[in-house]
């Protein structure tokens, strides 16, 4: 079975040793823990590390993407997107965690004569730069297609990263494929390249949505993907202080392996 991770972001209102424990208790892997989530909630890293030594959790984190565009039109918008980037590779650095997931930039508007691809390709040299001196990877993230987004497949990620292709890692992101079959194919042609999937359902363009509830046959679905050994990060948004969204979501995935998959 690959390595289970959770999203912090699914225990929005959950303290550090909340997340921790749930986690643990679960019996999953390891967390991503979201940059934004870390630093909206005024989490402490002594804290964090205190309880990475009591609870044996693998981790990553992902970079704070909300509000940011590394591709903007607008200069300052994105020097200041490629600051908070930053500052969240160093938050990993701190912690002792050598993954940072990034979401690249997209159009300010669509169909607007402006060069977004260099534009974005120029934050993310000063990206890798920071992330090589620390000793952190940069695994970037296929977008969804939905207007304004254009790093959504893998060719298209290899033609905006050029010559720096493999200098980063990339992130899968199950909801952000339009079938089942472009994810299995994604991973067939590119696993090497991978470093880990984000897995969570969608109904129509509704994305995002628990493991059980959506258009993927998970049953069928999960196991395959599971077959290529990479670490699958459960996603998704639950403010509720009952954490019933994470909870769920973890004994339906348990559930699968334990079955062996879906029943005939």
């Amino acid at each position: 079975m690959a390595a289970i991770y959770l999203s912090s972001t699914l225990l929005w209102n959950s303290s550090l040793e909340e997340i921790f424990h749930l986690a643990y208790q679960s019996g999953l892997d390891g967390m991503e823990l979201w940059a934004q989530h870390f630093f909206s909630c005024g989490y402490k890293e002594e804290e964090f590390q205190k309880l990475s030594a009591l609870y044996p959790l693998k981790s990553c984190v992902h970079s704070q993407s909300w509000d940011l565009n590394l591709a903007s039109m607008n200069e300052g918008i994105r020097a200041q997107s490629v600051t908070e980037v930053k500052k969240s590779i160093g938050l990993a650095y701190r912690l002792g965690l050598n993954e940072v997931t990034v979401h690249p930039g997209h159009q300010t508007i669509p169909g607007a004569a402006a060069p977004y691809e260099a534009y974005l390709k120029e934050s993310l040299k000063e990206i890798l730069d920071c992330a090589q001196k620390l000793g952190v990877d940069i695994s970037l993230e296929i977008m969804e297609k939905i207007p304004k987004e254009f790093v959504t497949s893998m060719n298209a990620m290899k033609q905006v990263c050029g010559e720096l292709f493999s200098s980063f890692v990339y992130t899968l992101d199950l909801a952000h494929c339009d079938s089942a079959g472009e994810a299995l194919d994604t991973l067939k042609d590119y696993s090497r390249n991978i470093s880990k999937i984000h897995i969570s359902n969608r109904k129509g363009n509704q994305l995002h949505t628990p493991l059980y509830e959506g258009d993927y046959d998970m049953e069928t679905l999960l196991p395959l993907l599971a077959s290529y050994g990479l670490p699958m990060v459960i996603e998704g948004f639950d403010s509720r202080e009952d954490a019933s969204t994470a909870k769920q979501n973890i004994h339906f995935i348990q559930t699968i392996f334990q079955n062996g998959g879906k029943q005939s």
